[in-house]
């Protein structure tokens, strides 16, 4: 996020990503049948800022467009994004 914020001159700071995944087991490590599975993500991303909520909207939008970690992760399982600028939520 940063880095396009950057390339858009944007002022952002203490800019915070939490990532929160869900997983369960089933079967028996002793039967031989143990397995892990992922459940969920949820991303809640934190910036405070001085500029425009539509700027920051924007870069939201743009920098989880270029996210590697999250288009691997969208098809795979539900993925919850949430955003915040200034401890206010964020539409995006």
């Amino acid at each position: 996020m940063s880095q396009v914020a950057t390339k858009r001159k944007l002022a952002i700071r203490n800019e915070k990503i939490i990532v929160t995944a869900h997983f369960h087991e089933q079967g028996s490590v002793l039967r031989g049948d143990a397995e892990g599975f992922c459940d969920s993500f949820e991303i809640e991303i934190l910036i405070d800022s001085d500029e425009e909520p539509e700027k920051i909207a924007d870069l939201v939008r743009i920098s989880r467009q270029l996210c590697f970690t999250e288009k691997a992760l969208m098809g795979s399982v539900p993925v919850k994004v949430s955003q915040q600028l200034n401890q206010q939520a964020l539409e995006v």
